[in-house]
């Protein structure tokens, strides 16, 4: 095979969750840029809009799809929309989530359910809806699911968000291993620290004071470039990977290994 082919995603289809900010925005703009039509889906329509917008103004082709992943019914007409827009759906990163900062001695019973709610209930709902529809139409598909290496590593005061993410790689591996029959394939990333945070804790690994506690830690000695998570999100979702699933890759400049 040529290597101009490689990991290519021209005239692809695919849906991107939380992709109104951050890592969602990052990924569905350089899907776009290889190749592929993209459904921007959020919570938060005008950043949608305006991430599709950017999109479209690069010459690429976007449609914007406000959300709530915690809605079965939403996330069954997000995959109906983006295969009426764009006559096919070959895959999703489902990357929504919120972080939650706090000392698991001090999180409520209601702070709990809510992680697990937004991080793991949500993507289990957005799978099995992708599942779903890739089982009635007879054809295969492929997900990447945002995780975490706090999914494996105990962090301060991230108890409750580390156990959604735990539970996420379990999915991963599950749904891996029971849809492989059906041509569907399940693959998660793993970020360390990277330049942006999601929704509920941004700011707090800038702060300079926190900085100095991390960098160090980090053998590659800087947080991650949101544009660092693109490579092994195209691979996972391209022909290349076809026979890999149920597979972890942290992301984390080597943070994990020390």
């Amino acid at each position: 095979m040529a290597a101009a082919s490689l990991f290519d995603l021209k005239d692809r289809a695919f849906i991107v969750t939380g992709a109104g900010r951050g890592i969602g925005a990052e990924l569905a703009a350089g899907l776009a840029g290889a190749g592929a039509s993209v459904a921007v889906a959020g919570r938060t329509a005008v950043d949608c809009e305006t991430v599709a917008g950017d999109i479209a103004a690069s010459g690429g082709r976007a449609i914007a799809v406000p959300f709530d992943a915690r809605d079965e019914a939403q996330c069954a007409a997000l995959i109906g929309r983006t295969n009426q827009a764009f006559g096919r759906l070959d895959g999703a990163v489902v990357n929504h989530g919120i972080g939650l900062h706090r000392d698991a001695l001090e999180t409520t019973r209601a702070e709990f359910a809510e992680m697990l709610d937004g991080n793991l209930t949500s993507y289990f709902v957005m799978c099995r809806e992708l599942g779903r529809y890739w089982v009635t139409a007879g054809s295969p598909g492929s997900i990447v699911l945002m995780s975490s290496n706090a999914s494996f590593l105990a962090y301060d005061e991230l108890a409750a968000y580390g156990v959604s993410k735990a539970g996420v790689d379990q999915l991963c591996r599950q749904l891996a291993a029971e849809w492989a029959k059906h041509g569907i394939r399940v693959n998660a990333i793993g970020p360390g620290y990277m330049t942006a945070s999601m929704k509920g804790i941004e700011g707090i690994y800038d702060a300079p004071e926190v900085k100095t506690k991390i960098l160090p830690k980090i053998p590659a000695g800087r947080y991650g470039a949101l544009r660092e998570l693109l490579g092994a999100t195209v691979y996972f979702l391209s022909d290349e990977a076809a026979y890999t699933t149920g597979q972890y890759l942290a992301i984390d400049g080597g943070y994990s290994l020390v």
